[in-house]
């Protein structure tokens, strides 16, 4: 990422103002979202279940389960470089610096809904998986509203990164990320998180 900040300095110097401006504006708000994370789990959740928010390292996603027992696992991103897999650098420093289109992806697995049955299926890095119990009323309703955008969508696959994806009707940017995405879903399930992170980097705690 310092990487990015060298370049994005190097492109905003060669712009106008407006792109000046946009990059004082990104270095203010990547330092404000470093740091860790604190989720508060819910206090005895009526009809637990658990849920798994996976860290992999620069991003986060969140594991779901199914009344049957299986699992899916769900994650947001821009979508040129997620579903795409357009990584160069240039559209990386697009993506954090100027709203682009975003994408909801989505993997279905097997269960049982542990976090060794999320490992031994999730194959792309994982630095950290945090379990919690919820509410099944809530995780019920996650679900039912990630799933709708795929009912009426063109689904695209991406292999490369184990997910099939819609377009999300929200603009990424870099206060509409992935991690912040993944702090607004763990709202709805009840929980407490004191920020809305721009980078990856979580601590469970019990109420």
């Amino acid at each position: 990422m310092t990487r990015i900040i060298r370049e994005a300095s190097r492109q905003a110097a060669r712009r106008s103002s407006p792109a000046r401006y946009s990059l004082v504006i990104f270095l203010v708000l990547w330092f404000a979202g470093c740091g860790t994370t604190t989720v508060i789990a819910p206090s005895s959740p009526a009809e637990p279940v658990p849920v798994f928010l996976l860290d992999h390292g620069r991003t986060s996603s969140l594991v779901l389960p199914a009344p049957d027992g299986t699992m899916t696992r769900y994650a947001y991103g821009d979508w040129r470089y997620y579903a795409e897999r357009e990584t160069g650098l240039g559209h990386a420093i697009a993506a954090v610096l100027w709203p682009t289109g975003s994408a909801l992806g989505r993997r279905h697995l097997a269960g049982p809904a542990t976090e060794a049955s999320v490992r031994a299926q999730v194959r792309v890095p994982i630095q950290a998986i945090h379990g919690l119990s919820v509410e099944a009323a809530r995780v019920a309703a996650l679900r039912g509203r990630l799933d709708d955008y795929f009912e009426s969508a063109e689904v695209r696959e991406t292999p490369e990164v184990e997910l099939s994806f819609v377009p999300y009707p929200h603009q990424y940017t870099l206060r509409h990320n992935s991690n912040a995405i993944i702090a607004d879903w763990l709202v709805e399930l009840g929980a407490g998180v004191n920020r809305r992170p721009i980078w990856s980097g979580w601590r469970v705690e019990s109420r």
